[in-house]
């Protein structure tokens, strides 16, 4: 549980290094994707037709097109919103700013990667999945929005067993968000792999910048009662 003695997201010497790893595997499937590398097709190929299956189910179909919207990238700021209005209210308001903060930038960063990597769509997929494909924004964005749970929500619940299922729901979440947009044909697999590298990295620089930046924030009047 969180004890309002130390901050959210303490230093840590080994986010540096997870920031370079996760950099450089977010640029290598990057690079693979824009020269359209023949392993990565095979990849494709193979998990693809695993999500899909052989025979279309309409019931699928609509439980994944459900799970899509609700992690479409206009909802994810109604969420992040809402997050941050309630850790605001509960005097996390430099958390609540950071929030807004990370969602957006993460949505900047995912729409230049996509008009640098310029990949096309898979075919059939619906005219409403309009844009380049890598990464996939739906799930870059909901990584973020679950992520500000995991790391400012879940440490603020008192019991332990609730924290650990939140977590594991957390978790399957992302997860279906991720089959949700190749069984809709809206994206490659690896578009939301890649999604999620370049979100994780970019969670580690938001992380170590809040490390260095929060005890400082506080100085600023309107925010200086906030809880870190």
């Amino acid at each position: 549980m969180y004890d309002s003695n130390y901050m959210f997201i303490e230093p840590d010497r080994n986010r540096f290094a997870k920031l370079i790893v996760s950099f450089l595997l977010t640029t290598f499937l990057a690079v693979s994707v824009s020269f359209n590398f023949d392993y990565l097709q095979f990849l494709d190929s193979l998990i693809t037709s695993a999500i899909q299956g052989k025979a279309v189910s309409q019931f699928a179909e609509k439980f994944y097109t459900m799970i899509s919207f609700l992690a479409s990238p206009k909802l994810d700021i109604f969420w992040i919103l809402v997050i941050a209005f309630f850790l605001w209210g509960f005097k996390y308001k430099i958390p609540a700013l950071f929030a807004i903060f990370t969602l957006g930038v993460g949505d900047i960063i995912g729409f230049i990667i996509k008009n640098v990597v310029k990949r096309d769509r898979p075919p059939l997929h619906m005219a409403a999945d309009d844009g380049y494909s890598f990464p996939s924004g739906h799930v870059l964005g909901i990584f973020i929005v679950l992520a500000i749970i995991w790391i400012f929500v879940v440490p603020i619940i008192s019991r332990a067993s609730v924290r650990v299922i939140i977590r594991c729901l957390i978790v399957i979440a992302l997860i279906l968000v991720m089959f949700s947009r190749v069984y809709l044909n809206a994206h490659f697999p690896t578009d939301t792999i890649g999604a999620g590298f370049v979100a994780y990295t970019w969670l580690q620089l938001a992380e170590i910048l809040y490390a260095g930046y929060a005890p400082r924030l506080k100085q600023i009047s309107f925010i200086s009662n906030s809880k870190i």
